[in-house]
């Protein structure tokens, strides 16, 4: 059984505490916004799986939506959600539980949802198709279900290998965990230099950038390296597996690069009506 001695929740913390502010808080509006192709999210239920730092489920908060339910299985991540949550003047619409995608019983006290959100999360689960299984079952009829996976990559760069990073990673001491995020963090700058490129520069685009959804790159760096357990997919995969046994249908879809590359793939569902 793989070691585990990294914490999302704490990354999480880590990330309220330094980097979380207004620009990105509207950056994660905006990628909700733009993904799903609308305004606002009056009258919806929305369903936050997995909501780490809390962000999404404050975005779907300040957009106006009827109910919001976040959980996540880390007791650090709920309460960050739990720290977001405090700060709104009237969040009795906003609930936050400590729960799993794997748990049926948990899932099933819940209300179907208009939205079912779930960036990043299901591949961290250990059982990643069941975890979606179980989320979209929450779904009402018409309900949209929006999840990220991490992409397959095949080679020696692959995710193969990125799994026995991670692995690296779990089982290395403090000194040595930082030595590795360093490491990452310096490749990066030394390649973009070599390239005549300004790594601070791409930096703040990424950082920018809707798709990266108010994240921060060091906190990014830190997840990646530190993200167990770890499975991927192939967008066909998906796609075979949401629309033949979920019978979902797809809405929108981001592949993260045509050369195959490591990153997360973005899907957006919607539940047929029966």
């Amino acid at each position: 059984m793989e070691k585990v001695t990294f914490s999302f929740g704490k990354n999480w913390e880590s990330y309220v505490a330094e980097s979380f502010n207004q620009k990105r808080l509207e950056i994660a509006k905006k990628s909700i916004m733009g993904f799903f192709g609308i305004k606002n999210l009056k009258g919806k239920i929305f369903l936050d799986v997995g909501c780490g730092s809390g962000i999404f489920s404050l975005s779907a908060f300040k957009l106006g939506a009827k109910k919001v339910i976040s959980f996540d299985i880390d007791p650090h991540s709920v309460k960050c959600c739990k720290y977001l949550r405090s700060k709104e003047s009237n969040p009795g619409n906003w609930e936050v539980y400590h729960g799993s995608a794997l748990d049926k019983n948990f899932l099933a006290g819940l209300p179907k949802a208009d939205i079912v959100y779930a960036f990043g999360v299901f591949h961290h689960t250990g059982k990643m198709w069941e975890a979606i299984e179980n989320a979209a079952g929450r779904l009402k009829d018409n309900g949209y279900f929006y999840f990220a996976i991490y992409n397959k990559k095949t080679g020696l760069r692959g995710s193969k290998s990125q799994l026995r990073l991670k692995k690296l990673y779990n089982l290395s001491p403090f000194i040595f965990k930082k030595s590795l995020e360093y490491a990452v963090i310096g490749s990066f700058f030394l390649k973009n230099i070599l390239q005549l490129r300004n790594p601070f520069r791409i930096i703040l685009e990424k950082e920018s950038s809707t798709l990266n959804r108010g994240m921060s790159f060091r906190h990014d760096v830190i997840d990646w390296l530190g993200g167990l357990p770890y499975e991927f997919a192939h967008p066909q995969e998906v796609f075979d597996f949401c629309t033949r046994k979920l019978n979902l249908q797809l809405v929108n879809v981001y592949i993260v690069d045509e050369r195959n590359l490591l990153g997360n793939n973005h899907y957006l569902f919607r539940k047929v009506k029966a």
